[in-house]
Protein backbone atom coordinates (compact mmCIF):
# COMPACT_ATOMS: atom_id res chain seq x y z
CA UNK A 1 0.00 0.00 0.00
CA UNK A 2 2.70 2.19 0.84
CA UNK A 3 4.32 1.54 -2.16
CA UNK A 4 1.68 2.54 -4.24
CA UNK A 5 1.14 5.76 -2.02
CA UNK A 6 4.47 6.80 -3.12
CA UNK A 7 4.36 5.49 -6.60
CA UNK A 8 1.34 8.09 -6.69
CA UNK A 9 2.99 10.78 -5.75
CA UNK A 10 5.54 10.88 -7.98
CA UNK A 11 3.57 9.92 -11.04
CA UNK A 12 1.03 13.18 -9.97
CA UNK A 13 3.87 15.57 -9.75
CA UNK A 14 4.40 14.63 -13.19
CA UNK A 15 1.48 15.71 -14.31
CA UNK A 16 -0.50 19.07 -15.24
CA UNK A 17 -2.70 19.29 -11.96
CA UNK A 18 -5.97 18.79 -12.13
CA UNK A 19 -5.44 17.54 -15.96
CA UNK A 20 -7.14 15.16 -17.43
CA UNK A 21 -4.14 12.69 -17.11
CA UNK A 22 -3.60 13.96 -13.52
CA UNK A 23 -7.56 13.08 -12.69
CA UNK A 24 -6.98 9.49 -13.97
CA UNK A 25 -3.34 8.66 -12.40
CA UNK A 26 -5.62 9.94 -9.20
CA UNK A 27 -8.13 7.44 -9.16
CA UNK A 28 -6.25 4.78 -10.59
CA UNK A 29 -3.85 5.12 -8.14
CA UNK A 30 -7.09 4.99 -5.79
CA UNK A 31 -8.48 2.24 -6.49
CA UNK A 32 -5.04 0.22 -6.51
CA UNK A 33 -4.34 1.00 -3.09
CA UNK A 34 -7.45 -0.23 -1.84
CA UNK A 35 -6.99 -3.12 -3.68
CA UNK A 36 -3.20 -3.53 -2.63
CA UNK A 37 -4.84 -4.22 0.77
CA UNK A 38 -6.87 -6.63 -0.47
CA UNK A 39 -10.43 -4.76 -0.41
CA UNK A 40 -12.91 -4.05 -2.88
CA UNK A 41 -15.81 -1.38 -1.82
CA UNK A 42 -19.35 -1.63 -2.40
CA UNK A 43 -21.63 1.85 -2.00
CA UNK A 44 -25.08 1.68 -0.79
CA UNK A 45 -27.20 4.28 -1.15
CA UNK A 46 -26.88 7.70 -3.07
CA UNK A 47 -24.84 10.58 -2.32
CA UNK A 48 -26.07 13.89 -4.22
CA UNK A 49 -24.91 15.44 -6.68
CA UNK A 50 -25.75 19.23 -5.09
CA UNK A 51 -23.84 17.56 -1.72
CA UNK A 52 -21.32 19.96 -0.05
CA UNK A 53 -19.83 18.29 2.47
CA UNK A 54 -19.85 14.50 3.78
CA UNK A 55 -20.03 13.67 7.29
CA UNK A 56 -17.85 10.53 7.66
CA UNK A 57 -16.88 8.08 10.35
CA UNK A 58 -12.68 7.43 10.13
CA UNK A 59 -11.05 4.19 10.97
CA UNK A 60 -8.04 3.79 8.93
CA UNK A 61 -5.94 5.71 5.90
CA UNK A 62 -7.32 3.49 3.39
CA UNK A 63 -10.83 5.01 4.32
CA UNK A 64 -10.07 8.09 2.26
CA UNK A 65 -9.13 6.24 -1.17
CA UNK A 66 -12.48 3.84 -0.61
CA UNK A 67 -14.42 7.12 -0.74
CA UNK A 68 -12.56 8.10 -3.28
CA UNK A 69 -12.94 5.46 -5.46
CA UNK A 70 -17.03 6.09 -5.33
CA UNK A 71 -17.37 9.62 -4.70
CA UNK A 72 -14.80 10.43 -7.76
CA UNK A 73 -12.07 12.89 -8.01
CA UNK A 74 -13.66 16.23 -6.80
CA UNK A 75 -13.86 15.52 -3.40
CA UNK A 76 -11.02 17.42 -0.85
CA UNK A 77 -10.46 15.99 2.51
CA UNK A 78 -10.10 17.45 5.54
CA UNK A 79 -7.33 16.13 7.63
CA UNK A 80 -5.04 16.57 10.81
CA UNK A 81 -1.16 17.45 10.60
CA UNK A 82 0.77 15.01 11.69
CA UNK A 83 -0.87 12.55 9.39
CA UNK A 84 -1.07 14.56 6.41
CA UNK A 85 2.41 16.43 6.37
CA UNK A 86 4.07 13.25 6.18
CA UNK A 87 5.54 12.08 3.26
CA UNK A 88 4.08 10.45 0.59
CA UNK A 89 1.00 11.64 1.69
CA UNK A 90 2.34 14.66 1.77
CA UNK A 91 2.76 15.06 -1.65
CA UNK A 92 -0.32 14.05 -2.74
CA UNK A 93 -2.28 16.73 0.07
CA UNK A 94 -0.24 19.62 -1.84
CA UNK A 95 -0.43 18.35 -5.48
CA UNK A 96 -4.71 17.43 -4.87
CA UNK A 97 -5.22 20.78 -2.29
CA UNK A 98 -6.61 18.74 0.48
CA UNK A 99 -6.77 20.92 3.62
CA UNK A 100 -4.99 20.43 6.20
CA UNK A 101 -5.87 21.43 10.32
CA UNK A 102 -3.55 21.81 12.94
CA UNK A 103 -5.82 20.92 16.08
CA UNK A 104 -3.46 22.68 18.86
CA UNK A 105 -3.86 25.80 16.71
CA UNK A 106 -7.34 27.97 18.37
CA UNK A 107 -7.06 29.56 15.16
CA UNK A 108 -7.52 26.53 13.21
CA UNK A 109 -11.72 27.00 12.53
CA UNK A 110 -10.79 30.23 11.00
CA UNK A 111 -8.38 28.56 8.35
CA UNK A 112 -10.82 25.82 7.98
CA UNK A 113 -13.84 28.40 7.11
CA UNK A 114 -11.31 30.16 4.62
CA UNK A 115 -10.23 26.48 3.06
CA UNK A 116 -13.48 25.21 2.87
CA UNK A 117 -15.14 28.14 1.39
CA UNK A 118 -12.23 28.27 -1.77
CA UNK A 119 -13.97 24.75 -2.51
CA UNK A 120 -17.21 25.73 -3.40
CA UNK A 121 -18.74 23.44 -6.01
CA UNK A 122 -16.56 20.57 -5.07
CA UNK A 123 -17.25 18.01 -2.20
CA UNK A 124 -15.47 18.39 1.08
CA UNK A 125 -15.08 15.09 3.35
CA UNK A 126 -14.72 15.79 7.31
CA UNK A 127 -14.07 12.98 9.57
CA UNK A 128 -15.79 14.73 12.86
CA UNK A 129 -14.69 12.14 15.93
CA UNK A 130 -11.05 14.11 14.90
CA UNK A 131 -9.33 10.87 15.27
CA UNK A 132 -9.19 7.03 14.17
CA UNK A 133 -11.54 5.50 16.00
CA UNK A 134 -10.31 1.63 16.42
CA UNK A 135 -13.03 0.74 18.92
CA UNK A 136 -15.83 -0.49 16.81
CA UNK A 137 -18.01 2.41 17.48
CA UNK A 138 -18.65 5.88 16.43
CA UNK A 139 -16.90 8.56 18.73
CA UNK A 140 -18.31 11.72 19.87
CA UNK A 141 -18.14 14.66 17.62
CA UNK A 142 -16.13 17.34 17.70
CA UNK A 143 -17.65 20.73 17.74
CA UNK A 144 -15.59 22.05 14.53
CA UNK A 145 -17.77 20.36 11.34
CA UNK A 146 -21.06 21.55 13.02
CA UNK A 147 -19.75 24.75 13.09
CA UNK A 148 -18.58 24.97 9.20
CA UNK A 149 -21.92 23.65 8.71
CA UNK A 150 -23.71 26.49 9.63
CA UNK A 151 -21.45 28.86 9.60
CA UNK A 152 -21.19 28.58 5.55
CA UNK A 153 -25.03 27.03 5.19
CA UNK A 154 -23.46 23.70 3.77
CA UNK A 155 -25.69 20.94 2.32
CA UNK A 156 -24.22 18.01 4.32
CA UNK A 157 -24.46 14.54 3.85
CA UNK A 158 -23.82 12.04 6.59
CA UNK A 159 -21.77 8.76 5.21
CA UNK A 160 -20.63 5.44 6.92
CA UNK A 161 -17.75 3.30 6.21
CA UNK A 162 -18.08 -0.43 8.10
CA UNK A 163 -16.27 -3.06 8.52
CA UNK A 164 -13.39 -1.71 7.19
CA UNK A 165 -10.99 -3.24 10.32
CA UNK A 166 -12.00 -6.48 9.81
CA UNK A 167 -10.01 -5.74 6.09
CA UNK A 168 -6.88 -2.89 6.65
CA UNK A 169 -6.38 -2.98 10.42
CA UNK A 170 -3.31 -0.38 10.55
CA UNK A 171 -2.84 -0.28 14.47
CA UNK A 172 -1.74 -4.73 13.55
CA UNK A 173 -0.30 -4.56 10.40
CA UNK A 174 -2.48 -6.84 9.19
CA UNK A 175 -5.05 -7.07 5.86
CA UNK A 176 -7.41 -9.82 4.74
CA UNK A 177 -9.67 -9.69 1.54
CA UNK A 178 -12.93 -9.01 1.78
CA UNK A 179 -16.02 -6.00 0.72
CA UNK A 180 -15.28 -2.52 2.21
CA UNK A 181 -19.01 -1.35 2.84
CA UNK A 182 -19.98 2.36 2.81
CA UNK A 183 -23.56 3.53 2.99
CA UNK A 184 -24.50 6.94 2.42
CA UNK A 185 -27.54 8.51 4.52
CA UNK A 186 -30.15 11.52 3.53
CA UNK A 187 -28.96 14.80 4.01
CA UNK A 188 -29.23 16.36 7.37
CA UNK A 189 -31.67 18.77 7.93
CA UNK A 190 -30.51 21.75 9.47
CA UNK A 191 -32.23 22.71 12.52
CA UNK A 192 -31.51 22.23 16.83
CA UNK A 193 -30.08 18.87 17.80
CA UNK A 194 -29.21 18.00 14.03
CA UNK A 195 -25.56 17.35 14.74
CA UNK A 196 -26.47 14.93 17.57
CA UNK A 197 -29.26 13.44 15.53
CA UNK A 198 -26.58 12.95 12.72
CA UNK A 199 -23.99 11.14 15.37
CA UNK A 200 -26.55 8.86 16.70
CA UNK A 201 -28.14 8.38 12.61
CA UNK A 202 -24.44 7.06 11.51
CA UNK A 203 -24.11 5.28 14.99
CA UNK A 204 -27.23 3.55 14.20
CA UNK A 205 -26.31 2.15 10.79
CA UNK A 206 -22.62 1.46 11.87
CA UNK A 207 -24.16 -1.29 13.74
CA UNK A 208 -26.53 -2.78 11.80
Amino acid sequence: MYITIATESVALSLCKQHGKTFNRLRRFFSIRIVRSAGARVNLSGSIDADTDILIVNHQSMTDIFSLEEVVGNDVRFVGRTGIMDRWPVSRIVNLVGHITVDQKDRRAIIKLLKDVKVCKGKKVIIFPEGTRSQTGKIEPFEPGTKILVEKLKLKAQPVVIKNILSIYNESNKSATSGTIEIEALPPVNIQEGWYEKAHQDMSNAYQQ
